[in-house]
């Protein structure tokens, strides 16, 4: 069986997200020993220390862990370019800048660092990807609803979880220009940086899996597909006290956060972080269903040429 390509993109200047992410790569380690895997790190800032934990981790399983470190990986005129209403970290536009710095494979799997691998993922690593270059799956409802809308698109991909064609992904040149034009026609509506971004660039080259490849928990009480999930990504942090996250998952956080040498139990707590999370979700929708709403009908009249103005002047 071919090597397992792995990435995780992580700023951190101290332990505060690197605990994360070294619980990730253990229950990936954990759970596909049969397999040889190796881990791409992308940062501009981890510490010595926290580089040397993860390297003690990986060697444990007899894996190999390479990092790339470097302050640019990101293009500067793209940065200039990208449109970043919930000020994310540019940590996350890392993964689409790997092709830059990985060379020489034909498979890359991306996850984020706040996933917990439970399944040997042997068969989704292999699986046939149709010609495409990115296999994904969907975003929560709501937000899969507003962005198809918005976007013009057929379907709407939560960026979590990537398994990446290198060579159809490297033929897509993400240049300041690229992102200029997709600004021009959909700015007003782009709230979730690199993954609005992800979606209308790949369109066309995106195969949609099943829900095993990238579960989402939203809540501890319901969770029927929990059981067959073998990538799961945990929306309420279960390193947060009282999370909404299914105890299990919970439990298994620690466990593998107990075998770093420099375990960490953060105080964040989350009451009713669910109510927040959907009272939010609902205003972002009303809000631009609004503005799509006095979009299309006044565009042409009012502010198309408002926008044209504008627009005329950030290009300049």
């Amino acid at each position: 069986m071919d090597k397992i390509n792995v990435l995780l993109c992580i700023d951190d200047f101290k332990w505060d997200y690197t605990r994360h992410c070294a619980v990730t790569i253990l229950s990936l380690l954990e759970t596909n020993k049969k397999h040889k895997i190796k881990i791409f790190i992308m940062s501009s800032c981890l510490p010595e220390e926290n580089i040397k934990e993860l390297k003690r981790i990986v060697k444990l399983y007899n894996q190999e862990i390479e990092f790339i470190i470097h302050e640019d990986l990101i293009p500067k005129e793209v940065k200039e370019s990208v449109i970043n209403r919930r000020n994310l970290t540019w940590g996350t536009w890392y993964r689409l800048f790997f092709p830059l710095y990985i060379k020489n494979i034909d498979r890359l799997l991306y996850l984020d660092c706040d996933v917990l691998v439970t399944k040997d993922i042997g068969d989704i690593y292999n699986l046939d990807m149709k010609w495409k270059a990115i296999t994904w799956y969907y975003d929560i409802p709501m937000i899969r609803f507003i962005s198809e809308k918005y976007f013009d698109l057929n379907w709407y991909i939560n960026a979590w979880v990537l398994l990446i064609d290198v060579k159809r992904f490297s033929k897509y040149k993400i240049t300041g220009d690229l992102i200029g034009n997709i600004n021009k026609r959909y700015w007003i509506y782009i709230n979730n940086s690199d993954q609005d971004y992800l979606n209308i660039i790949f369109k066309e080259d995106i195969f949609i899996y099943k829900k095993s490849f990238n579960y989402l928990v939203v809540s501890k009480f319901f969770n029927k597909w929990l059981d067959d999930a073998k990538i799961i990504h945990c929306l309420s942090k279960p390193y947060v006290q009282y999370s909404n996250t299914p105890q299990e998952l919970v439990d298994l956080y620690n466990e593998y956060l107990n075998k770093t040498k420099r375990k960490s139990y953060p105080e964040e707590k989350a009451n009713y972080w669910w109510l927040k999370y959907c009272l939010l979700l609902t205003r972002n929708f009303c809000s631009n269903l609004l503005i799509k709403i006095l979009w299309d009908r006044l565009a042409g009249k009012i502010f198309g040429p408002v926008y044209a103005f504008f627009l005329n002047i950030i290009n300049k």
